[in-house]
């Protein structure tokens, strides 16, 4: 059966050759100059495409190749058999061509990361996995770990004023707080909004639901047509594909007080924090004067309890906490 040096050049620009597919190439390449130009033609294209490194690539070796091949002729001549001529299997431009396009399609499955010029000012990055898992970090230093036949893509011009994500698949991320904007993850139709935390996203596409899982602080679990629900440390959110619902899987009250608050909140306004804090505890916090919620503020807690908590707030914007029988109330300083 004739070899098909197609399927064993896009197999080896893949990183996926054997050292038998190798041994093919380099027999290949030195059957004639117009092989080895079109080799070293694809070697280029593909470096420029951004796969897999090819300093991390077997390297045919044509030189071992090509003195047992002329070795070859010289015993046939000695024996008056017929001169073997080297029989050129040049790939026409079409094929090239589709070679080239197996080339690429075959580095978006294998890889990890490449960049694909969508304008002339833009690049989308993709992080991709297969059969291993895969750490990345993001620009605003995120930390990534991408399970296995998961994907990632995002704006090459990513923390510069907007940090969003696409994600198939599962990932966990350790938010970092670098550059622009806050993390967004588009996960099928939903969106995960962080506030400064660490959390888990499920969302495969063969799977009728989408779960989210935070180790620590709080994310906004959405969809455009669904405000959906914030989800604290130790919770999961689970939205379901088919009845458009979400669902919250909260930790007995007695977890929560050990566990404490972990966020960070960074130049949120006080009503929105206030906001994720009386959900998380499911207690009243109120502004006796409404101005007091429109002020601003960067803050980071690591475990303290509410009446802690709510103390900081209260002497950072220098106003007074007080406690009714209706739940907790901040009031300016006469």
């Amino acid at each position: 059966m004739e070899t098909n040096y197609d399927i064993l050049l896009a197999r080896y620009f893949g990183g996926n050759a054997s050292e038998k597919d190798i041994s093919a190439i380099e027999q290949w390449i030195v059957t004639s100059p117009e092989h080895q130009a079109e080799f070293d033609a694809m070697t280029k294209l593909y470096a420029q495409l951004g796969g897999i490194a090819l300093t991390d690539m077997p390297k045919p070796n044509a030189k071992r190749n090509k003195a047992a091949f002329m070795a070859h002729i010289n015993t046939a001549t000695t024996n008056n058999t017929k001169s073997i001529q080297p029989v050129s299997k040049s790939i026409p431009f079409k094929r090239w061509m589709a070679v080239a396009a197996s080339i690429i399609v075959i580095a978006v499955l294998s890889t990890m990361v490449w960049k694909t010029p969508m304008t002339a000012n833009h690049d989308d990055i993709i992080v991709a996995t297969q059969m291993n898992i895969k750490q990345a970090i993001l620009p605003d230093s995120t930390k990534i770990d991408l399970s296995e036949n998961s994907k990632i893509v995002y704006s090459a011009n990513f923390a510069k004023g907007k940090k969003s994500l696409t994600l198939e698949g599962e990932a966990s991320f350790d938010v970092g707080h670098e550059g622009e904007g806050q993390l967004q993850v588009n996960a099928g139709e939903t969106i995960i909004e962080d506030i400064g935390t660490v959390f888990q996203v499920k969302a495969y596409t063969d799977s009728n639901t989408i779960q989210v899982t935070v180790s620590q602080g709080q994310v906004h679990f959405y969809t455009k047509t669904n405000e959906g629900l914030v989800i604290n440390a130790n919770e999961t959110g689970v939205y379901n594909k088919s009845t458009k619902q979400f669902k919250l899987l909260v930790p007995t009250a007695e977890v929560l007080a050990q566990t404490g608050l972990h966020v960070h909140f960074q130049s949120m306004k006080i009503k929105e924090v206030v906001d994720i804090i009386s959900k998380a505890y499911k207690v009243n916090i109120r502004f006796a004067q409404t101005s007091i919620g429109d002020r601003q503020i960067t803050v980071k807690f690591d475990g303290e309890n509410l009446e802690l908590v709510l103390q900081v707030i209260a002497e950072t914007l220098e106003v007074n906490l007080e406690k009714d029988d209706k739940g907790y109330v901040f009031k300016q300083k006469e």
